[in-house]
């Protein structure tokens, strides 16, 4: 991907693209550490599926609990723990058709305007994800799996997830927005299927 042309840059845009860039610093090094988190779950799933039917096979001996453990708590795991960082890596599924019509400053005026109105609806569902989850803890509720765990053990994965994903959709409006604005590219735009990224108009 080419930068766009280089263009003089006050000391208030320069500031505000360091903030941004120390801000995306931060997230990228809290989703990393999740990211292992969420690896460390995946490979508890894969030995569990694999212990679960060896012994329902092999000693007629299955774990009971197995389901309710990769249901309930690794499988939420490792998605919300992983939903922040997709986005980053542009892993999320993406529709480009009418991407591959449009210029670059378009793109990045859409992006921007995209996270802005995307933003707020996560991170609405993050607020009343940490409110349930609170009522939960409150309350003391156990889980209906059958395990006897609280069950705010497994709804905080939804805060978690959903206000790294709101955070993160900001970070990236703001970054493109501050891309238009300044003529410096903060950040990169997501690729386009079956195409490579021509030259900055």
């Amino acid at each position: 991907m080419h930068p766009f042309r280089e263009q003089m840059v006050g000391a208030p845009g320069a500031g505000l693209a360091r903030l941004h860039a120390r801000w995306r610093a931060l997230q990228d090094a809290l989703d990393t550490a999740l990211m292992a988190v969420g690896a460390v779950l995946l490979l508890a799933m894969m030995l569990l599926v694999v212990a679960d039917v060896a012994l329902r096979y092999l000693f007629n001996a299955p774990l009971a609990w197995s389901y309710e453990v990769i249901s309930s708590y690794l499988m939420p795991g490792v998605f919300f723990l992983a939903v922040s960082h997709a986005l980053k890596v542009h892993a999320h599924v993406a529709v480009d058709l009418l991407h591959h019509r449009m210029g670059r400053r378009l793109r990045f005026a859409v992006h921007a305007v995209l996270g802005m109105l995307a933003a707020p609806v996560f991170a609405f569902a993050a607020v009343v994800a940490a409110q349930r989850t609170w009522a939960e803890f409150a309350a003391g509720d156990v889980s209906t799996s059958g395990l006897g765990v609280p069950s705010w053990s497994v709804s905080v994965l939804l805060p978690l997830g959903f206000g790294l994903l709101a955070l993160r959709l900001l970070l990236g409006a703001a970054g493109y927005a501050g891309t238009l604005l300044t003529g410096r590219e903060w950040v990169g735009l997501p690729p386009l299927s079956g195409a490579e990224e021509g030259p900055a108009p």
